[in-house]
């Protein structure tokens, strides 16, 4: 068959929709007006007779396949097997793009030309609407007569530019397919041929499984596209080193990763790409894929505010929740989980801001439809707490996610009732019925209701009405396919979540707990074997909770006189080592709390035999830099230790510590009273309430 690059494009819109595509749609898509649309439907038509599919018009609504399931997967597989005659300007724009990023030299525009089957002169105007694009990746297009055109930038730019357009143009359930099946087998349309054609397949494989067995010891889990973008990058990073284009990283920054597990882990990967490839890999390609893991963390990471630097972002997360609960009129304050999910994503991404490096998120338009006003709120928040960095709206998606997380786990949201509509009969309704109350856990009752019958009942007592067929004289449902495929679930997530989020906004109801699952054995001892953990480090924190007091005016003499007086009570192994850690800290970021007189010292060392949290009180204030960048005076330093080789569970005993102290307003009077009784008695009892909901999760 021959079909034009519009066509083509058109025919996968329509394949790919199992409802109506309004005309509109189609033009918008395709950039092109409603009335081209209407020309090119003669074509269109002739191509489904072949394949015995019908294309179904309704006025007012747009247009639909109709046909069996067999004949639909044929007319796809022949879409992407299709030899294209020539492509849409888009797809010309990104194939173009690929080509310039991946040489190392100018490319002539007659070249570009005849390869793509255009005009020169349609190269040069595609060159013109890329160059905003090219821009907003710090990359510049040089374009000269005679000379050619090229894309000059950073390494590191270069690099973000090619992932963030495999990812963004290849389907990744088709990128996964490639992963876990024989590489040379999946059927990938031109564009994606091209795309993936800037890394090696068999390159691909050997680091996917490389990345694979270093996953079970990150402790936590990656979502999908933040595996596929790992895999992207690592492969992107031997294929330049091979070609001896090499990647820099902040000196200062570089150092300050090297602590975390995650540089460990990336550490260990290198080691084992090194020896797959037999290449050299630089300690700044290490720091980077260190960034990956610790920006694709989806759970509470323990060890987030004991690490260095983090009180300070744990401050700004203060201020971010406090600044959205007072605009939502929610009660934020109490939740350690977000304060905590906050800083272990605000940690690598601030970086990135400030480094002007390209954030992706594929979820970017659908988060700003599902959480509009959380999302010009969060916009807001950032703009205050952040004055100096601008945040892209990526990013800030990527918070307001967290926050609607914190919004909809909030007691008080019950469950939906929906009713479901089939063209008649109750057994497909049953049927799909069942397929959504197991699917989605936030759906607690589903009435069903023949098409026939739909005038007899009052749709206004349910949350949300999802039919099977097209509802004329209806407007507020969903139309889904009775066997609920994929796009009709991610369809209705979207929808479920801006429910639950506008409720959640009006009303705050007491639910039900879930039903308590049954246990394993191995489960059981692993949760007490945490539990010894907790409780040991509590114990020790206890048993060396008090006040230290001293009357040097001298930073270091002060924390020198504390970890001398630690070392006698066989917290600290040398004295020195650790006070020149505590006031190397000071110099990576501000440690004075605002608004307090006091300071959190801390540090993670081998030279530290046990978890440690003592007061330090000084006669006279001394000037520190405070979290928020602003000089101010401290009588009080708070000194927080631990050893390197703290579990987990101590790690998040501690972090425990330093987020009611940061957050708890009755914490900064007790420790500003420089009572060691109440002192004693108020940790004491933050702690046992610590222990009792470990015990009772």
């Amino acid at each position: 068959m021959f079909i034009s690059a519009r066509e083509r494009k058109m025919l996968q819109l329509l394949v790919d929709s199992n409802e109506t595509v309004p005309i509109k749609e189609l033009a918008e898509s395709l950039d092109v007006s409603a009335r081209t649309i209407h020309r090119d439907l003669q074509g269109i038509e002739k191509v489904l007779r072949e394949y015995g599919l019908l294309l179904q018009r309704q006025a007012g609504k747009g247009m639909a396949i109709e046909g069996d399931q067999a004949s639909r997967e044929k007319l796809k597989e022949a879409i992407v097997s299709h030899e294209a005659i020539d492509y849409t300007p888009e797809e010309r724009q990104v194939l173009i793009l690929s080509k310039l990023l991946e040489a190392n030299e100018p490319v002539k525009l007659f070249s570009l030309a005849a390869e793509l089957g255009v005009t020169v002169a349609t190269i040069s105007h595609d060159l013109d609407r890329m160059e905003e694009r090219v821009n907003d990746f710090q990359l510049e297009l040089i374009r000269k007569r005679g000379y050619g055109v090229e894309v000059k930038g950073s390494e590191s730019h270069i690099r973000e530019a090619i992932s963030l357009l495999i990812m963004k143009h290849m389907n990744e359930l088709d990128f996964i397919t490639l992963l876990r099946e024989n590489v040379n087998d999946t059927s990938l349309d031109q564009v994606s041929e091209q795309l993936l054609g800037l890394v090696s397949r068999e390159n691909i494989s050997l680091i996917e499984t490389t990345v694979e067995s270093i996953r079970p010891s990150l402790h936590y889990d990656l979502t999908d596209h933040a595996y596929i973008g790992l895999v992207i990058h690592i492969a992107l990073a031997i294929e330049r080193l091979q070609q001896g284009e090499v990647i820099v990283m902040d000196e200062e920054y570089l150092h300050s990763l090297k602590d975390s597990k995650e540089f460990e882990m990336a550490a260990e990967l290198i080691e084992k790409l090194e020896s797959t490839f037999e290449i050299d890999i630089p300690e700044d390609e290490t720091g980077y894929i260190t960034m990956h893991l610790m920006g694709a963390k989806i759970r509470y990471d323990t060890d987030a505010i004991i690490e260095d630097s983090s009180l300070s972002i744990a401050f700004k997360a203060k201020q971010l929740i406090e600044f959205v609960s007072k605009a939502t009129g929610q009660e934020l304050h109490h939740s350690t989980q977000l304060l905590n999910d906050l800083v272990v994503h605000l940690k690598p991404s601030v970086y990135r801001i400030q480094q002007q490096m390209d954030i992706q998120n594929p979820l970017t338009e659908q988060i700003e439809q599902d959480y509009p006003d959380l999302f010009k709120t969060v916009q807001s928040a950032v703009i205050q707490v952040f004055p100096g960095l601008v945040f892209p709206k990526e990013e800030t998606a990527y918070i307001v996610m967290h926050f609607a997380s914190a919004l909809l786990n909030m007691e008080g949201a019950r469950g939906l009732r929906v009713l479901v509509v089939c063209s008649s009969g109750m057994g497909t309704a049953k049927i799909l019925a069942a397929k959504l109350q197991q699917q989605f856990y936030q759906i607690e009752e589903v009435d069903h209701r023949s098409l026939f019958d739909l005038e007899k009942s009052d749709h206004q007592q349910y949350d949300l009405v999802i039919s099977t067929v097209p509802m004329r004289d209806y407007t507020d449902y969903v139309l889904v396919n009775p066997m609920l495929p994929t796009k009709d679930i991610q369809k209705l997530q979207h929808v479920i979540r801006k429910l639950r989020m506008d409720e959640r906004m009006k009303q705050a109801k007491p639910v039900t707990s879930l039903p308590l699952k049954h246990e394993s054995k191995e489960d059981i001892q692993y949760s007490i074997e945490s539990i010894q953990a907790y409780a040991e480090t509590v114990t020790e924190v206890l048993k060396h909770l008090s006040i230290i007091r001293t009357a040097e005016a001298d930073k270091e003499k002060v924390l020198l006189d504390a970890c001398q007086y630690l070392k006698e009570i066989n917290v600290v192994h040398d004295v020195s080592k650790v006070a020149m850690a505590l006031l190397k800290r000071e110099e990576a970021g501000g440690l004075g709390i605002p608004e307090t007189k006091l300071a959190i010292y801390h540090t993670k060392l081998k030279e530290i035999a046990k978890p440690c949290f003592t007061l330090v009180h000084l006669e006279e204030a001394i000037e520190v830099q405070g979290m928020d960048g602003e000089n101010m005076n401290s009588d009080s330093f708070i000194v927080m230790l631990a050893p390197a080789d703290l579990s987990l569970r101590g790690n998040e005993v501690l972090s425990y510590l330093s987020s009611i102290i940061i957050e708890d307003e009755e914490s900064t009077k007790v420790l500003h009273s420089h009572d060691e009784e109440r002192m004693n008695i108020y940790f004491s009892n933050k702690l046992y309430q610590f222990l009792q909901e470990k015990l009772s999760n």
